[in-house]
């Protein structure tokens, strides 16, 4: 059985697998954690590792995107 195949938004993605993310979601509620890889149930998300290894949860993947175009162009 083959691997399945990565959307575009994926790949683009995929080079911050295993980085660090505090993304604020609302004001006064923060993710904060790790981008882990992708949701098998939705190719639109991103499962984030919290910092409470027992944690997950998911994002949108084109927020986490967002997140690390966005810090990289800070740099």
């Amino acid at each position: 059985m083959s691997a399945p195949q990565l959307t575009g938004l994926q790949k683009r993605a995929s080079k911050y697998v295993n980085k660090a993310i505090s993304y604020q979601i609302r004001p006064g509620e923060v993710i904060e954690g790790y981008f882990s890889g992708f949701d098998p149930n939705s190719i639109d998300r991103a499962v984030i590792q919290m910092s409470n290894a027992a944690d997950k949860t998911t994002l949108p993947l084109m927020t986490v995107l967002n997140y690390f175009e966005g810090v990289e162009d800070e740099e």
